[in-house]
């Protein structure tokens, strides 16, 4: 028939599909789920590495100091305190490591109790004997037993000596008070490096804190024709 146009077919658009395995695997649900748990595990490895990173701070200790107690005078005109403790450096041996050094705190007792307030021709000396930490590793259970258990492993003994003297203008003795005091503690196999230093210095604080309960009561028991 003349003057009508010629239909043709239809052209209808039409959605892509995947045409390829790798394409069509990206829509897997199993291969969604695997993604996640790829970077759950990643996030979480990265928290686990953090953590390990940072260790803990390594906290502050204050000073033992004898600064609340009553001086103690003496008929003196000086007194000289004298360390004559030599520390080995080396374990057993552990009080060079500890955060308040036993033997300087013995000297600073001297500066903080003793007062010279008295006769010019006397002099006070305080000798540090002894101010020892020492390590001793104790016998633990091994095997799967031992495992699975968390026992004592080491045994640490502090022990102070001092000794204070009144000498006279020519150097001799007249007068001599003494204490000799001994602490131990033990800690466990899995304690951190913080916490024993920790029990170093409860233990330093507790045997420093006996010195100066010892040496001032027999300081009154034989200098007390000394004291002012």
């Amino acid at each position: 028939i003349l003057g009508l146009p010629r239909f043709g077919h239809a052209i209808v658009p039409q959605a892509r599909l995947p045409v390829t395995f790798k394409e069509a695997a990206m829509f897997r649900p199993t291969t969604i789920l695997s993604r996640c748990l790829a970077l759950f595990s990643l996030a979480l490895f990265s928290l686990v590495l953090a953590a390990c990173a940072t260790p803990d701070p390594a906290p502050r200790y204050a000073d033992i100091t004898f600064q609340g107690k009553p001086k103690i005078g003496l008929d003196v005109g000086s007194i000289e305190v004298v360390n004559e403790y030599r520390e080995p450096l080396s374990r057993p041996h552990v009080e060079h490591l500890v955060p308040v050094n036993p033997g300087r705190t013995v000297e600073r007792w001297a500066s903080d109790r003793l007062t010279a307030s008295g006769s010019q021709f006397n002099r006070a000396v305080l000798r540090v004997k002894e101010a020892s930490i020492v390590e001793e590793k104790l016998k633990t259970t091994t095997g799967l037993r031992g495992s699975l258990t968390n026992e004592q492993s080491e045994r640490y003994t502090a022990t102070v000596e001092a000794v204070l003297e009144i000498l006279d203008n020519r150097g001799a003795r007249i007068g001599m008070a003494e204490a000799r005091v001994q602490r131990s503690r033990t800690v466990p196999e899995d304690i951190t490096l913080n916490d024993r230093e920790r029990a170093w210095y409860e233990l330093t604080e507790t045997t420093l804190r006996d010195l100066d309960t010892t040496l001032t009561r027999n300081v009154e028991t034989h200098l007390g024709r000394f004291l002012r």
